[in-house]
């Protein structure tokens, strides 16, 4: 008698294993996005391209989804086939215009990777799409917001699950952006960065048409380039070895206090080792000395802090930023009252335009001080900027950061959730005679996932040789207001030669 488990004999055919159907490939995966529409919140998101991208150099295999929304919006996101589950949110810059998403490390690393262009196509050098209350509204402040909705629609179809975590990272006026994310919409990322960030940005293009009109208000104010080197000579000369070391880098901007006046030429003379009285009422229009701190309103209002003195004679100092009418703020300005303001440049006064400057700061500047929602979800932020920076001052920044600390209360409240690393000798994001390459997510992400805070993570900052990407200089990266000191004793281009110290 068979037992109750012995239903069949030994030698009954059995039934097959089932089989599982098989994973859909990367290339499925990518070509599923094509023509794809995503309703969100902020409008419909319509993918125009989707594409599986090969292994190419340290870029691993991706699909590129490249999309639009209404009315001019134009977005592209980046989902590596081995994903690390979380996102990262590139910013743009100028005026946008161009996807501003370059090969880099985060995608290697796993992240999802997001750029827009601002919220309009470029225009060949006119910025006539500022004259569409709806596309100046998406540059100003709701581009990123609504591509964010869109990337997340897209994630969830690709990985069927939404980040865990989501980053922003932006310089300039992708710094503006990362800023009007914590303040407008603190629930969207979990940790930014804000590098060189154009906070004050309607202000910025003030004071750039200020400091043009100084400049270049006649041909006895302007200084050649043979002058311009004489002065960042003369700033080297007084305030390099404040950080205990001649290596053409100012690293103690507070405590350098040239005197352009010390640069006069001797009556009746003018030559290319000296300032006449008229160059030095520009140079003083500029720097952050005296009385000419900041730029003001005729009734003595201040509008925009000045510049500090140091790397004026850099390929990315005044020769562009300053001294070039057709480049630089000179241009930016000119564009931003055409075509932001629709007023006519050409010897516009601030003083005559303010309604229009008002509405135009109440709708873009990334001025606010309250971080209480951000920093009620656990948000982190970090600023950084080159102090040679001569698009937009660091002193802006520095400034910015202070009015943080006073509006969170405390230094212990801010530390909580703010943290400012100055750049010594770095140009507008990147160049300039200080070591310029800092990785900020990689401790953003741990402070965010429940680290240290990057200034207790000892990190460095460092020059690379862009020929074979060796380091030739690094420095601590010092949390303001604290700067690099030269220890007296070690490599001088060797970051462990230097503490950070107080100023």
């Amino acid at each position: 008698m068979l037992s109750a488990c012995s239903s069949s004999s030994p030698s009954e055919p059995t039934s097959p294993n089932p089989v599982s159907p098989a994973a859909p490939s990367a290339q499925t995966l990518c070509a599923a996005f094509t023509n794809k529409t995503y309703a969100t919140a902020e409008g419909t998101a319509t993918v125009t391209n989707a594409q599986l991208i090969a292994v190419a150099g340290s870029d691993p295999e991706h699909c590129r989804v490249q999309g639009s929304m209404p009315p001019a919006l134009h977005f592209e996101v980046k989902l590596p086939t081995t994903w690390n589950q979380r996102l990262l949110y590139v910013g743009g810059g100028g005026f946008d215009g161009v996807i501003s998403q370059p090969p880099g490390y985060q995608l290697a690393q796993g992240y999802v990777t997001v750029a827009s262009d601002g919220g309009h196509p470029l225009e060949a050098g006119t910025e006539l799409w500022a004259l569409d209350p709806e596309k100046l509204n998406d540059f100003a402040y709701r581009s990123v917001h609504k591509t964010l909705l869109a990337a997340r629609a897209i994630v969830q179809q690709r990985y069927t699950q939404t980040p865990v975590r989501s980053y922003f990272e932006g310089c300039s006026n992708g710094g503006r952006e990362a800023l009007i994310q914590a303040q407008r919409y603190p629930n969207d990322f979990d940790g930014i960065v804000a590098r060189a960030p154009a906070s004050n940005f309607t202000w910025l293009m003030m004071a750039g048409n200020a400091r043009a009109q100084a400049f270049f208000a006649s041909s006895a104010s302007q200084l050649s380039s043979a002058k311009i080197s004489t002065l960042n000579n003369a700033v080297l000369a007084a305030c390099d070895l404040l950080d205990n070391v001649d290596d053409g880098i100012i690293s103690n901007p507070l405590r350098c206090n040239l005197n352009p006046a010390t640069l006069r030429c001797p009556t009746g003379t003018d030559t290319n080792a000296c300032l006449t009285d008229a160059q030095i009422a520009t140079v003083n229009s500029i720097y952050f000395n005296g009385v000419n701190a900041t730029f003001r309103l005729n009734n003595g209002t201040a509008y925009y802090i000045g510049w500090p003195a140091g790397g004026e004679s850099d390929p990315g100092g005044w020769p562009f930023w300053v001294a070039s009418i057709n480049d630089g703020l000179p241009s930016f300005s000119t564009r931003f009252i055409q075509y932001f303001l629709g007023q006519n440049p050409s010897g516009f006064v601030v003083d005559n335009n303010l309604p229009i400057i008002l509405n135009r700061s109440a709708l873009m500047d990334a001025e606010s001080t309250d971080y209480t929602a951000f920093r009620a979800r656990n948000g982190k932020l970090l600023l950084w900027h080159g102090t040679n920076d001569w698009a937009i001052s660091y002193n802006n920044t520095a400034m910015y950061y202070n009015r943080i600390v006073t509006a969170a209360g405390s230094q212990a409240v801010a530390d909580q959730f703010v943290e400012f690393f100055p750049a010594p000798g770095v140009q507008h994001c990147f160049g300039g005679s200080g070591p310029d390459f800092v990785d900020l997510l990689t401790p953003l992400r741990n402070w965010v996932e429940g680290g240290a805070p990057p200034s207790q993570q000892n990190l460095n900052i460092v020059k690379l040789n862009l020929q074979n990407l060796t380091i030739t200089n690094s420095r601590p990266l010092c949390k303001f207001p604290l700067y690099p000191r030269y220890a007296g004793s070690g490599d001088r281009n060797v970051f462990t030669s230097y503490t950070c110290a107080v100023p």
